[in-house]
């Protein structure tokens, strides 16, 4: 057999061994038993339990799982090709609100004439989600901006900075935020409201403390129209870009179509004005398909020579 000389403790204490991980995402719980030889994976026997003692993930000279908790069923995953190196890491897989703050640790046991049993590797689990980026709606009418995002967690810190003359962060009495907990997801929502005057540029921060996050969305308030500046563009009042286009083109038509008008109306005149005469418009009747249609014509007319006098 092998005896293991001597095992090193990677983590002597909780608070030197936090973890995050993501609702329903994997986290890793690390632990490496730095053996200065080779370890028989046919001698060696570990689990990881938590703090209530539920057994996370148990491998027993070569079996895995023989006396898991219903709690970890089907996620978690050893890394055995590892262990004959000292590596007794686990990764849990979909981690659930239920797993936060917990303390996981290792015990270990190596068999043999020199059994040598530890307690090592303790690590705390802290558990987050992110917040998605914020929507910020305006209110022109009322004057007021609202900040709305869901589905984070834990309890994140809210605030407000706005943008005019300087750059400052609003004091909580010049903000409204209500934060709720859904009772079902166990996660927040977050509701936040300020006033507003034009010519602004008003910024909505979701502060995440697990993480240590933040997700921001911006507002610029003019005094014809708000842009949302967020990555979907949304424009919220005012002109859009469709709009302006069509107005520009609608203008140079009608432009346009004024200059031959125009045009054409000198043209006829100087020719007429160089045969000394004057335009008039005569209609010409014509019958098409049972219907009187009538064209108007230009004519020049020329200048009568002599006056009578009235």
């Amino acid at each position: 057999f092998v005896t293991l000389t001597y095992w090193y403790v990677s983590a002597p204490a909780a608070s030197e061994n936090e973890v995050t991980g993501i609702i329903g995402e994997s986290v890793l719980l690390s632990c490496d038993l730095k053996s200065s030889t080779a370890i028989d994976t046919a001698r060696l026997r570990f689990h990881w339990q938590d703090e209530s003692e539920r057994v996370v993930y148990s491998f027993n000279k070569g079996e895995e799982n023989q006396h898991q908790d219903s709690l970890y069923t089907n996620r978690t995953k050893a890394f055995r090709s590892e262990m004959s190196s000292g590596n007794i890491s686990v990764k849990l897989s979909q981690v659930t609100l239920e797993d936060k703050q917990n303390v996981y640790s290792a015990f270990a046991t190596l068999l043999g004439e020199n059994d040598k049993h530890i307690r090592t590797c303790p690590t705390t689990l802290l558990v987050a989600a992110r917040f998605p980026t914020p929507s910020v709606t305006v209110n022109k009418t009322n004057m007021n901006a609202t900040c709305s995002t869901q589905g984070g967690y834990p309890q994140p810190v809210v605030t407000w900075t706005i943008q005019d003359r300087g750059n400052h962060t609003l004091e909580p009495w010049e903000v409204q935020t209500n934060i709720t907990l859904d009772s079902e997801s166990g996660l927040y929502s977050v509701w936040s409201q300020v006033n507003i005057t034009e010519n602004q540029t008003v910024t909505c921060h979701i502060f995440n403390p697990v993480l240590r996050e933040t997700v921001s969305n911006t507002t610029i308030v003019s005094p014809s129209k708000s842009i949302n500046t967020d990555p979907a563009g949304d424009v919220q009042e005012g002109f859009t870009a469709i709009n302006i286009t069509a107005i520009i083109i609608t203008i140079v038509i009608i432009a346009v179509l004024s200059l031959f008008s125009i045009g054409g109306y000198f043209v006829n005149k100087k020719r007429c004005g160089a045969s000394g005469g004057t335009i008039e418009v005569e209609g010409n009747n014509h019958q098409r398909n049972g219907h009187v249609e009538t064209e108007l014509l230009d004519r020049c007319s020329p200048t009568p020579d002599n006056l009578e006098a009235d």
